[in-house]
């Protein structure tokens, strides 16, 4: 009895208190507890939890979108679109959204908004228009390079703080490609993320091989974790190669859009002054390479499967 009058109790509580409890949870806790009661679900859609979850800047931000749609709905409704339908800014080179978990913010540079090394170059990259599924207008498609390299940047103070981040290559890779694959006695393409902090004069880097060829999950991964010798041809001979095992190669994944993704790194925000850098690049083989078409870099928080 006295758990069914405590239970009893809190339904009574008035719509303020139970409003500033549910607003000390998580976006997704507030979601459940409008199942609770008429009173909680009450609570748990006002504007004034949900100004609490979303970012304190995201009214500057969205004052860049493209798209104005988004003024005339509810605090909800905008948490709920930007989780579910991230909004473009700056004229499409760049999208922003929340990550639904935490509330977290979550961007993605577009292709024109990356460095790209003979990215202007149209014998070494071309620039395709609409391409089905691709969140932003264009994406750039390799046509023949032997360096490749691609940079973004993104202030340290556009994320949220106190959130570990991954930044994630979204691409997928053409019919006729090659020079992209993964095979022995080929070097992997390398990926380094590194955060400059204001005031420090030591920026922190981190760097990992990547597979674009074999999925998270496939048999072929297996290759990339174990040593391998091979033989490489070498004027009349051959020359014996021998790569140790890279247990931590990461290799690319299915999205829900159907484009792929692979992780190139991850890192803390600490403070809002500085900025991170996110490089992809294969530049010691020298190989040529075609086929590779790149939509963005994102980066959003990584959470623990």
């Amino acid at each position: 009895m006295e758990g069914v009058a405590a239970a009893a109790a809190i339904y009574r509580q008035p719509e303020e208190c139970v409003a500033h409890a549910i607003a000390m949870t998580t976006p997704g806790d507030a979601c459940s507890s409008s199942a609770v009661s008429p009173a909680f679900r009450a609570a748990a859609d006002s504007d004034a939890i949900w100004d609490r979850f979303l970012p304190r800047d995201h009214a500057a931000v969205l004052a860049r979108a493209d798209d104005g749609g988004h003024r005339e709905c509810s605090k909800k409704e905008l948490f709920t679109r930007l989780c579910s339908r991230p909004v473009l800014l700056d004229d499409a080179t760049m999208s922003f959204g929340l990550d639904r978990r935490s509330g977290a913010k979550c961007w993605m540079l577009s292709a024109r908004a990356l460095s790209i090394v003979c990215g202007d170059d149209p014998s070494c990259w071309t620039w395709t228009a609409d391409l089905p599924g691709s969140r932003f207008p264009e994406v750039a498609e390799l046509v023949d390079v032997c360096w490749l390299e691609i940079t973004g940047k993104l202030q340290l103070s556009s994320l949220s703080p106190r959130i570990t981040y991954a930044a994630y290559l979204v691409f997928s890779i053409t019919d006729d490609s090659y020079g992209l694959e993964c095979n022995i006695g080929m070097l992997p393409p390398k990926a380094t993320v590194t955060v400059v902090v204001s005031g420090n004069t030591k920026p922190t880097s981190t760097e990992h091989t990547l597979c674009l060829q074999h999925m998270q999950g496939e048999e072929e991964t297996t290759m990339h974790r174990r040593r391998q010798e091979y033989v490489r041809p070498w004027k009349n001979y051959g020359r014996k190669v021998t790569r140790e095992a890279d247990m931590d190669i990461r290799c690319p994944r299915r999205r829900v859009d159907g484009w792929n993704e692979v992780e190139l790194g991850e890192f803390a925000v600490a403070g809002d002054e500085g900025v991170v850098e996110v490089s992809f690049k294969e530049v010691e083989c020298r190989r040529w390479k075609r086929g590779l078409i790149v939509q963005g870099i994102e980066i959003r928080p990584k959470h623990a499967n």
